[in-house]
């Protein structure tokens, strides 16, 4: 219990220190920057408030929620097991970039803050793909890294010239790392809680019905705190450290010989 406190209390700073940093912000902060594509039509449900440099209260609050994950991930590794403390180092920055690009994001619905969200988001889904692809072939670190590199920096700059894809490129890399996953599975045979990955992935698919009847304004409440979007935050980020489970039990392959 007291492994979990600290890290707790990191990211928690962290969060307290992002907050602070966008709510010190005068309230015409962000009309001088580009506006987020979601903009003039409406980014999600909830109505921004103009009169303050968070335009979305709950969906800014509720992307702090990934800031807990990432720092959980990295801090519990342990170098003894296949998902080493390089790999969380990896997986947790991710988790980072999601929360703070996402308060960002929300914050100031700019399209800076936008990139950063998803580019956090692409950082998580083309590790989840490289570290399945390591695993299959038994790369070497190195080479899982200059793989990853090489796709983040690929969709990033495909996010700044089609910014219109970057929904339709996640949803593939995603999937693509599913089905990677999922055969290393059947193929290897690993000593995973397999129950983690299943359970990460009904949050995600909840997570994800939740976000499309917040981005349809079936459900739509604009200035209550209680927001779909800000779900989606939650229950992601709750998805991404049920993944951290199911990769950190799995034991280093020397263990199993």
């Amino acid at each position: 219990m007291m492994k979990r406190v600290f890290p707790l209390l990191i990211a928690l700073l962290l969060s307290v220190v992002t907050l602070g940093v966008l709510i010190s912000l005068p309230a015409s902060e962000w009309s001088g920057w580009r506006p987020a594509t979601c903009l003039p039509r409406g980014c999600f449900c909830e109505l921004p408030d103009h009169n303050s440099p968070i335009r979305q209260r709950a969906n800014t609050l509720s992307s702090l929620g990934y800031i807990f994950s990432g720092t959980l991930a990295i801090a519990l590794s342990k170098n003894a097991r296949r998902f080493s403390r390089g790999h969380a180092v990896i997986f947790g920055a991710s988790s980072l970039v999601i929360g703070i690009g996402s308060a960002f994001y929300h914050a100031s619905l700019t399209f800076t803050g936008q990139f950063f969200d998803v580019l956090g988001m692409f950082m998580l889904a083309t590790f989840m793909l490289v570290y399945a692809c390591e695993r299959i072939w038994d790369l070497r670190f190195v080479t899982t890294m200059g793989l990853y590199l090489i796709l983040v920096l690929f969709l990033s700059v495909l996010q700044i010239s089609l910014p219109d894809t970057r929904r339709f490129m996640f949803a593939v890399v995603l999937g693509i790392a599913l089905l990677f996953e999922t055969y290393y599975r059947k193929q290897k045979t690993p000593i995973v809680a397999a129950n983690k990955l299943r359970l990460g992935i009904i949050l995600l698919a909840v997570a994800y019905a939740i976000w499309s009847l917040d981005h349809a304004r079936i459900v739509c409440f604009e200035t209550s705190l209680a927001q779909g979007h800000a779900a989606w935050h939650l229950l992601g980020a709750a998805s991404v450290g049920l993944l951290y489970q199911y990769y950190a039990s799995e034991p280093d392959r020397k263990s199993v010989v």
